[in-house]
């Protein structure tokens, strides 16, 4: 919405009090008010002039606003109108209330066994790729290759493989699809791929060096040591996506083995959050298109109104012009007639123009053999 400033209120107003009181009012800084002022041709007071006016020495009086004489454009500022809130949240999702429902039946529920389990063969090369010796920034060991995303101590890695296996089949038979990522097992749900892995947060503390290390430091010799040292939290987080937002944590009571159906509901409602999203920007998109289709077919009807007129206009000015030949041809032979009568040359002038202003009428359109010819020049 396109709003007309008030240039008597708003010089008004920056006469009467600093500019700081009422920048606030237009929502501005000092500066962008000085800005908006000199844009509107408004002057302002001059530096000092409060300070002085408080101190109860003489200021100049207050200047005529002048008759604005900018680019009109100048008096106007659009203005976005607030969204009123509907007062509803919009519906949820019939899918993800499909999954909620699923995930939360007591019979659904997922349960991680506390020994002796059938390992499914990705979760197995995944632990068995932890033998490569990789470790990641903190010192915590990870596997090698593409597997699953797996960052944990050696105190937390038979609980985190049993908490990775269980959740992995139950999403296989929940009828999601593992699939390799480029450079770790992702879930895909509903369209959309997420990297799944398991995660134990560590405490970060100053490095303490060893005692060998200190002894190495104090012999002259070449020692270097990390700025700092990471000590396992002895928790585990499950992690889906490329982030570093859990699904779920462990809890002082109820560790992560307790929450894989919640993990599920979360997973999913990401998934079809991005679903979602996707869906709007293609239903969007199909609106810009029917609207451009629209727009297009009625540029089309205005460049073929465009076109009659234009002819309407050049035949006009041809007829026009025609006309105006044959006015000086009456002329020129009412004249002849006058001075004794026309002579051949004469007449047959004016037969040759007649014809001409024939051909340039569009009313009688005469044929020209000469005018008419579609000549092609040869290279």
């Amino acid at each position: 919405m396109w709003e007309q400033f008030d240039r008597d209120k708003l010089f008004a107003e920056v006469w009467a009090e600093p500019v700081q009181s009422v920048a606030k009012r237009y929502g501005l800084s000092d500066v962008g008010l000085k800005k908006l002022c000199s844009r509107l041709q408004i002057p302002t007071p001059p530096r000092g002039y409060w300070a002085k006016l408080k101190a109860g020495k003489a200021v100049p009086a207050p200047p005529t606003l002048p008759v604005f004489k900018g680019n009109p454009r100048h008096l106007h500022r659009f203005v976005a109108q607030p969204v009123k809130p509907s007062g509803e949240a919009p519906p949820p999702d019939a899918r993800l209330l499909s999954v909620l429902a699923f995930e939360r039946d007591p019979a659904n529920h997922i349960r991680v066994p506390s020994r002796g389990t059938h390992w499914h063969p990705l979760v197995a090369a995944t632990r068995d790729a932890l033998s490569s010796g990789y470790k990641d920034n903190r010192g915590i060991p990870i596997p090698g290759g593409r597997g699953f995303d797996i960052a944990v101590s050696a105190g937390q890695r038979k609980r985190a493989f049993r908490v990775l296996n269980t959740l992995v089949k139950a999403l296989e038979k929940r009828g999601y699809s593992l699939r390799p990522g480029d450079r770790h097992m992702q879930v895909e749900m509903f369209g959309s791929r997420f990297t799944l892995g398991i995660y134990e947060p560590t405490k970060r503390s100053n490095y303490v060096p060893t005692e060998k290390e200190l002894t190495a430091k104090n012999r002259g010799e070449y020692s270097y040591w990390p700025r700092y040292q990471y000590t396992p939290a002895g928790t585990l987080e499950i992690r889906c996506g490329d982030g570093y937002d859990a699904v779920v944590k462990d809890k002082v009571r109820q560790p992560i083995e307790e929450q894989l159906n919640l993990a599920v509901e979360v997973m999913v409602g990401r998934a079809i959050s991005r679903l979602r999203y996707q869906e709007e920007q293609e239903r969007l998109a199909a609106i810009r298109e029917e609207r451009r289709r629209a727009a297009l077919a009625q540029q089309a009807i205005q460049d073929a109104e465009k076109q009659k007129l234009a002819q309407l206009i050049e035949d006009a000015q041809r007829w026009q012009q025609a006309e105006t030949i044959r006015a000086f041809l009456r002329a020129q032979e009412a004249h002849g007639q006058q001075m004794g009568g026309l002579s051949e040359q004469q007449q047959t002038f004016l037969a040759w123009a007649r014809a001409k202003a024939n051909w340039l009428d569009p009313l009688v359109m005469q044929p020209d053999a000469i005018l008419d010819q579609q000549i092609t020049i040869p290279y």
